[in-house]
């Protein structure tokens, strides 16, 4: 009986210890989006709906929601590229000095605008500014209301929510606004119009009347959503990483496939009820790439609506923030694949 007991005591400890072994220390968790609960509403009560809008601001580039490119030309100029959506509207993406500003427009009307760099207005909001700033001079309501036509959409944020992806209601605009729980500052902010905001379904949502769904993309235009997203993904980060002191990251065109054809296989593993073959560490796809890094890192996550989204994740996660402001890395690749982001770090 001794001698059962100390065999199934080493087996263990073998078991262990191989087990440990095959992780791959430089990969973080998988880092899954917030859930995207949608329901009918069977009932809504008037107070529900009458609520403490604020008045939409005057300045900035909330006042381009709304309104043609033609104005959005004539302020800023031609962007630096036009990238694919999955949900039927255009990024035209701005950068300056590694400042971000990224506005989507749907046919000829601007329907949202981001960026995380202070050069931009964001009135009545300031990129840095403190959450306790932010808190005295809003009203926030933890439900928050869109009509659209007979329809109506009901948002609710829950207490994370409220802390680091709060959203107010302007009018006929609202306003996502991004914190950085390490800093407790505004790092972000989206203006967005309502019917975009029903499309991304951001926070739990109920709904009276027609549900809005994004059409699914062509395989063709995936291809082209998947490639615009990693872009996305690079310069937010060069964007927060230059604001902050850290030395910008080289986007490495390698470095890219690799993301790329990572987060594919994390993709088809999820798809497939068959079990694949096992992810292999970081290192050996570096090494049969070429790469002798020192230091690498890599970051993964799903389930987030876009790259924006994706990367303010990441920075208020303690694991996937070390790996993404790794003060020692120098270059970078991004990739995606429909729900599924990957961004590979190196130092060489």
């Amino acid at each position: 009986m001794k001698t059962l007991f100390r065999i199934l005591i080493i087996a263990t400890c073998i078991g262990i210890v191989y087990y440990y072994s095959n992780l791959d220390p430089s990969r973080t968790e998988l880092l899954e989006g917030p859930s995207q609960i949608t329901q009918p509403l069977l009932e809504v009560e008037p107070e529900q709906l009458s609520q403490n809008e604020l008045p939409r601001p005057t300045s900035g580039i909330s006042k381009f929601i709304g309104a043609s490119t033609g104005e959005l030309l004539s302020n800023y100029g031609k962007p630096r590229r036009v990238d694919q959506s999955a949900f039927g509207y255009e990024w035209w993406i701005y950068i300056k000095n590694y400042e971000v500003l990224m506005v989507g427009v749907e046919g000829d009307i601007v329907t949202q605008a981001y960026t995380n760099a202070s050069s931009f207005d964001v009135t009545p909001y300031k990129i840095g500014q403190s959450l306790d700033d932010v808190y005295r001079m809003t009203i926030f309501e933890q439900e928050v209301t869109a009509e659209i036509g007979e329809n109506i959409y009901m948002f609710a944020m829950n207490e994370v929510d409220m802390q680091n992806r709060i959203l107010v209601k302007y009018e006929d605009v609202f306003a996502q606004l991004y914190i950085d729980m390490e800093t407790r500052q505004l790092d972000g902010v989206r203006f967005i119009d309502g019917k975009t905001l029903v499309l991304h379904k951001p926070y739990e949502l109920q709904f009276i009347g027609q549900l809005l769904e994004a059409k699914t993309p062509s395989s063709y235009r995936q291809m082209e959503i998947n490639r615009a997203n990693g872009k996305q993904l690079n310069d937010l980060t060069n964007s927060y990483r230059r604001k902050n002191n850290l030395p910008v990251l080289q986007q490495s065109t390698m470095l890219t496939m690799l993301a790329d054809d990572q987060s594919e296989k994390l993709f088809l593993e999820n798809m497939d009820s068959k079990p694949l073959e096992p992810l292999r560490p970081l290192s050996e796809r570096l090494n049969e790439m070429g790469f002798e890094a020192q230091l690498f890192g890599e970051n993964i996550a799903t389930n987030y609506i876009d790259s924006i989204e994706v990367f303010h994740g990441w920075l208020n996660s303690k694991e996937h923030r070390d790996v993404l402001l790794n003060e020692r890395f120098t270059k970078v690749g991004s990739g995606a694949f429909v729900n599924y982001y990957t961004q590979v770090y190196i130092d060489e």
